[in-house]
């Protein structure tokens, strides 16, 4: 009576084991979903999400132009003691 028992328990962790390895196998399909050139880049592991590098060289140039723009900016104006900008 022992070994049927052993065997049974031994074939419900088989079968137990077999179905969680299927459930993980069908869930993980959306995961592994290819990518479409027509598709947007969210979730492909590209920096910032840029699919062509001339994208990333305008985002660049546009925050240069910006900061470039502040520079210069504040560079004109004048510091007393009500400016805030020296201790």
């Amino acid at each position: 009576m022992e070994a049927k028992q052993g065997n049974s328990s031994a074939v419900v962790a088989g079968v137990s084991a077999a179905a969680t390895t299927a459930f993980t196998a069908v869930m993980s399909n959306p995961a592994m979903a290819l990518v479409d050139e027509r598709m947007s880049t969210e979730g492909t592991g590209l920096p910032f999400g840029l699919s062509n590098n001339l994208l990333g060289w305008i985002l660049f140039g546009v925050f240069g132009l910006i900061w470039t723009f502040y520079f210069v900016y504040t560079g004109s104006l004048e510091e007393d003691e009500e400016s805030g900008l020296s201790l």
